[in-house]
């Protein structure tokens, strides 16, 4: 079974936080952190069975990473693992130079395909200064 061609931009490689904490360096009782390098076409770091076949980052706040191998004279297995954002500490994207030609105008003119971010709530429910009651002003002026 064949993988579908990429998209573009395609994500390369992606460096994130270490998932799991380091022992302590013997006598100096600090951990050593050293970050995780996920790159496309090379073993996963914790699986070198499978090897990494896309990257993708999603809108849900992460970088999703699809990983294909197993056992010799098996049938290949698949795998998906998600790294949320908030431990990411680099994306790297390839793309053809028309593609990267569009991205940088993209960038360049300010737009985005990212949704604009939800006005924050002005009270809670039930709350005097919620203009949903009728009220405008708070119940202690």
């Amino acid at each position: 079974m064949a993988l579908p061609p990429p998209g573009y931009p395609l994500v390369t490689r992606v460096i994130s936080n270490p998932l799991f904490p380091s022992e302590p360096i013997a006598g100096s009782g600090v951990s050593r952190e050293d970050p995780v390098t996920w790159m496309l076409g090379q073993p996963h770091p914790f699986v070198p069975t499978m090897t990494i076949v896309r990257m993708f980052v999603v809108r849900s706040g992460g970088v999703e990473i699809y990983s294909v191998g197993g056992s010799p004279g098996s049938p290949p297995d698949g795998m998906r693992n998600l790294l949320p954002m908030h431990s990411v500490r680099f994306v790297e994207e390839a793309m053809p130079i028309e593609v990267f030609i569009d991205e940088l105008a993209l960038a360049e003119s300010g737009d985005d395909d990212e949704p604009e971010p939800e006005p924050e709530p002005q009270g809670l429910p039930g709350d005097p200064a919620d203009p949903a009651n009728g009220q405008a002003g708070s119940a202690l002026t």
